[in-house]
């Protein structure tokens, strides 16, 4: 089975603390792994098997107030705020 490499900037920072959350909602998605959260850089990278994968983590990041860079998000009730720490 191949896999594939996601190097995600989100667009908004988040802190150590943060990373752990992201990292732990990111491992719970089947075939998602090695999920290292780079807070400096606002990046996460992870292995993924398929599409449906990645397009999971994405909205699971989205979700969480990391959307991708790029990806333009209308302020609503999907997107909470962002590291408050």
């Amino acid at each position: 089975m191949t896999t594939g490499m996601a190097k995600i900037y989100v667009q908004n920072p988040f802190c150590d603390f943060c990373s752990k959350s992201i990292k732990e909602e990111l491992l719970k998605i089947k075939d998602i792994t090695n999920v290292y959260p780079y807070p400096n850089d606002s990046l996460v990278i992870f292995n993924f098997v398929g599409a449906n994968e990645l397009s999971t983590a994405l909205n699971i990041l989205t979700s969480m107030g990391y959307p991708p860079n790029g990806e333009k998000i209308s302020k609503g009730p999907l997107v909470t705020g962002t590291c408050g720490c």
